[in-house]
């Protein structure tokens, strides 16, 4: 770092990742650490409500891969906010590839249940179509652009194979579920479109051992433990910002800066190091953000 534990480090964003940052840094001595935030509180998208007397997680929900590899699930446990079933041995190395163990019940939009009979080769074809796409990583070709339009095409090309001696209502209902299956995955890999994901690098990621669990008094309690470790006033709300200048010398009290953070308010701050945890679509040409903060999306 350029001047030690004497770097001037604004952190744009305080979410987990923004306070996982300035936690990190603070406790290694660095004595100039802020934290800009958008909005009036800290969290980002963990966010907790109530509705009489239960919880609702408006963001996050709940630990993926709760083992000693996650460091959420370490924090959680070292801050007794978990029950104890999540914390056993048995719990962390149950090995559910992303996939908890459910039995599902499918229903058509009448109402009628369908039976797993019916159902089943839809679902153990949208699994296979799954674990083929996430294959392509490693062998360095993509036969098409996106997740999506591989299982498409897939889909359309198996299912008339297999199924051809099966009645239409049957294709169709099985071809409805895996509509269904689509969107749940998007749900999955935080996309509105499996179109956008792209297929060699869809198997990349890699889930860790442990049965997901939540948190009994809500996920928020993770960021008010966190945000306790904190010094005070490390932390300004309603600090949107609107563009970082890099490599823009400016001087301030004898010394000099290469970056300039600047406020929608007109407050402009003088860093030695930027750490930027918003979210990749606040950088992203679609969502009309490139004009705006131009100099922040050319990151």
């Amino acid at each position: 770092l350029r001047h030690g534990l004497d770097s001037q480090i604004v952190i744009v964003g305080c979410g987990i990742s923004g306070i996982g940052a300035a936690l990190k840094l603070t406790k290694h001595g660095f004595r100039n650490v802020r934290i800009l935030e958008a909005t009036g509180r800290s969290g980002g998208r963990i966010k907790t409500g109530r509705m009489g007397n239960n919880i609702i997680e408006i963001g996050a929900n709940w630990i993926h891969g709760p083992s000693e590899a996650n460091p959420v699930f370490c924090l959680s446990r070292q801050y007794s906010l978990l029950d104890p079933e999540s914390l056993t041995q048995e719990n962390q190395d149950l090995d559910i590839g992303g996939h908890p163990p459910w039995v599902p019940n499918w229903f058509s939009s009448s109402g009628r249940k369908l039976t797993p009979e019916l159902m089943g080769p839809a679902v153990e074809l949208f699994a296979e179509l799954l674990e083929e796409g996430g294959e392509f990583s490693e062998q360095g070709g993509e036969p098409y652009s996106s997740v999506g339009e591989f299982i498409r095409a897939e889909v359309r090309q198996r299912a008339a194979e297999r199924w051809q001696g099966d009645s239409p209502s049957c294709q169709s209902v099985r071809l409805s579920l895996i509509s269904t299956l689509l969107k749940a995955e998007c749900c999955v890999n935080g996309t509105h479109t499996l179109d956008t994901l792209g297929l060699g690098a869809f198997g990349l990621y890699k889930t860790l051992p442990g049965l997901d669990c939540t948190f009994p008094r809500g996920y928020e309690g993770l960021i008010y433990n966190l945000m306790k470790e904190l010094p005070a006033g490390i932390v300004s709300y309603r600090r949107p910002v609107s563009c970082v200048h890099w490599q823009r010398v400016v001087r301030k009290g004898g010394r000099e800066y290469p970056v300039v953070v600047e406020c929608e308010d007109g407050e402009r701050i003088p860093a030695d190091h930027v750490i930027l945890t918003v979210p990749l679509a606040a950088l992203c040409p679609e969502d009309g953000l490139w004009n705006q903060q131009q100099d922040l999306c050319g990151v």
